[in-house]
This record gives C-alpha cells, sequence and structure tokens, in this order.
C-alpha cells in the first residue's frame, strides 16, 4: 500500500507539473464557468425554478457536459505510460522493488485523482449559486457521485490505451475512441423495439445513468457494470506493460 501511494503521489506531481495539466484546466474551468452562467440565465428567462432543474441541466442536460466528460480522461491519462515509454523510465519503473500491479493501480490512481479536481473545481459554482438562492445539495451531490464513477471507467481505458504505444497523441485517440464506443451505447435504445433488449440497453447506457443519478437516485446497478470494465482494463494493462515486447 506505500508503494501504491509513494507511486501515486509521483503521478500526480507529474500531472500537475506538466504546462498540459494548466491548459486543460484553464480551459476546462472556462467551460464549465461559460456553460453555468449560460444556465442561470436561461432558466431565469424561461421562468423555470432554478433549485429543480440546475442539476438536472447541467449533469448531462447538454452537449458541452458531455464534451467535457468524454474528452477530459483522454487527456489525463495520455502520457500515463506513452510518456514512460518515449523517455525510457519504463524499465526503470519496472525493475523497482515494485510489482506492475501497484505501478498500474498508481498510475490508475493518479489521473482518476486528476480528473476529480478537474470536477471538483466546478463545486464552486454551486456554492455561488447557494448564496443567492435555496436548492437540494442531494441531486447535486449524486451528479458529482455519477461522474466520479464514469471517470473512472474512462480513465482505466485511458490508462490501457497509454500502453499501448509511446506516442501521446496517438494514446489520446486511441482513448477517445475507447469512451466514445462505450458513451454510444446509449443511442441503441432508439433502434432497438424488444422491450428485454432494451432494458439490457439502459442497463449500460451512460446517459440514462446521468439522468438518473442527477435526479438524486442512487442505484448500485451500474457499479457492477463499470467495475466489469475498470477490472479488466487495468489487468490488460498490467499484462500489457509486463511484456517485453510492449515496453520498448
Amino acid at each position: 500500500m506505500r508503494n501504491t501511494w509513494a507511486l501515486t503521489v509521483r503521478e500526480l506531481k507529474a500531472f500537475w507539473y506538466s504546462p498540459m495539466a494548466y491548459v486543460v484546466g484553464a480551459l476546462f474551468a472556462l467551460l464549465q464557468g461559460v456553460i453555468f452562467w449560460l444556465l442561470i440565465a436561461y432558466l431565469n428567462s424561461s421562468g423555470t425554478e432554478i433549485p429543480w432543474s440546475i442539476a438536472q441541466i447541467f449533469f448531462g442536460g447538454t452537449f458541452f457536459f458531455w464534451l467535457a466528460l468524454l474528452l477530459v480522461p483522454p487527456l489525463v491519462t495520455m502520457r500515463s505510460f506513452s510518456e514512460e515509454k518515449r523517455t525510457g523510465t519504463i524499465e526503470l519503473l519496472l525493475t523497482a522493488p515494485v510489482s506492475d500491479t501497484q505501478v498500474v493501480v498508481a498510475k490508475f490512481l493518479g489521473a482518476w485523482l486528476s480528473y476529480l479536481c478537474l470536477w471538483g473545481s466546478t463545486a464552486g459554482l454551486f456554492l455561488i449559486l447557494r448564496s443567492f438562492t435555496p436548492f437540494d445539495w442531494g441531486p447535486v451531490l449524486t451528479g458529482y457521485l455519477i461522474i466520479a464513477l464514469i471517470g473512472a471507467v474512462f480513465v482505466a481505458i485511458g490508462v490501457l490505451a497509454s500502453s499501448l504505444t509511446r506516442n501521446q497523441v496517438i494514446a489520446a485517440v486511441l482513448g477517445m475512441v475507447g469512451v466514445v464506443l462505450l458513451f454510444s451505447i446509449a443511442f441503441l435504445d432508439g433502434l432497438i423495439r424488444e422491450p428485454d433488449a432494451r432494458r439490457w440497453v439502459s442497463y449500460f447506457s451512460l446517459v440514462d445513468h446521468v439522468r438518473e443519478f442527477s435526479r438524486g437516485t442512487l442505484d448500485s446497478r451500474p457499479v457492477v457494470f463499470y467495475a466489469t470494465v475498470i477490472i479488466p482494463c487495468l489487468f490488460f494493462t498490467a499484462r500489457t506493460i509486463g511484456s517485453p515486447r510492449w515496453r520498448s
């Protein structure tokens, strides 16, 4: 556990000491701030009661939410292993007194915590809104919970993609392809008429998950699905970096 945490701290430092972190962070914060302001302006102009609507719209109600949710994980994870391969430090890392599993878990945790920091910065927007009008924190908290859970899945996919190449751009593209394919399951709902099949699509649909959680509904079923994606991704990442063919 100590080795894993030390490697996780190393990953956090490597990310936040890089210019890319602040470019991504600044663009993310600007985008979310503008979106939040536009949502408030829209709800005020339409006469809709803000306290009951803001969480459902902010979490999954706009194209920009999904754009940020799909783009951030590949950008955060693209350097995880590809940079180690490019600089040649992957051999030093894997020959240190740590296991491949510890390295992979640390890479995953470092990227996921960085992802959570970016989304956590948007909590200030709700705190500002709370100073002007009361609202129920339940949907907001469950909205952040589903962001954290989906982020863990996307980060696991991104880490696996990064382990396959030494090029950060290729790693980002591979990670993006993976998360988009998973996200695209939601669109099958409009193509399937069979009720049982549609229930299965709903079970795998990230859009439905976000919609339910943003209403303040807690459901443990998506967690099982996410675990079945995260664990194999991390397992194959460990197998990949442990193979001499893929280290070089």
